[in-house]
């Protein structure tokens, strides 16, 4: 469960620090461009973590929302069963990060400026984060019809080796992250809707009875 809650903090990352790339590769702008241009996004997401062998390791699937500046939303379901983050959500809302898990009833909540240097994707809330500062970036060409460029963090002890994200037509498609272990995450995005009228409520939450909060 964890594992799964990282990961959606770094693929929010991935996401968010796109808004101030300054790369001359076409990819990179497009995704620039694309990010510029959209102050609110919903879709579709599935996720897959696989071994270095190619083997299953989890899955599941869930909606992603967005919302600029601060605002963003990752509500997971199960697989068939198969996923272990049935119900877990996690919610920032301009000032608040919470990280609801559902199997240990415990909700966790930080401010968003406490948490800003140690959860990355928090830099989301950042009007000039420049990706510069954290990734090398690779254009990695065309393949499968997504063009797809490269992220290895510069932070020795960031957890993982590298991000790769594939679009098309200034739309995010796919994600791919390459954590220590050599397992790998791959995030399809379908069904996104851009600049679209989300629910105020979208960006709350509010824990069951009997759930235990942990202030950090």
């Amino acid at each position: 469960m964890r594992s799964m809650k990282t990961v959606a903090l770094w693929l929010t990352l991935a996401i968010a620090q796109f808004l101030s790339v300054h790369q001359a590769a076409a990819s990179v702008t497009a995704l620039q461009t694309f990010f510029n241009e959209v102050s609110s996004l919903e879709a579709q997401f599935t996720q897959r973590v696989t071994d270095e062998r190619g083997m299953l390791l989890e899955q599941s699937s869930g909606i992603f929302s967005l919302s600029r500046p601060g605002k963003f939303r990752w509500d997971y379901r199960a697989e068939d069963g198969a996923s272990s983050a049935r119900g877990t959500q996690i919610v920032a809302d301009g000032e608040y990060l919470y990280m609801y898990d559902p199997e240990l009833k415990q909700m966790s909540q930080r401010r968003l400026q406490d948490a800003l240097g140690q959860v990355p994707s928090l830099l989301l809330v950042q009007s000039e984060a420049d990706i510069e500062h954290h990734f090398v970036i690779t254009e990695l060409g065309l393949t499968d019809g997504l063009t797809w460029v490269a992220l290895k963090p510069r932070d020795p002890d960031a957890g993982y080796q590298q991000l790769m994200i594939g679009f098309f037509e200034q739309q995010i498609s796919q994600i791919v992250l390459l954590d220590g272990l050599g397992n790998e995450t791959r995030l399809q995005l379908t069904g996104l809707r851009e600049n679209l009228s989300l629910p105020a409520g979208r960006f709350s939450i509010k824990a069951p009875a009997g759930t235990d909060i942990l202030f950090q």
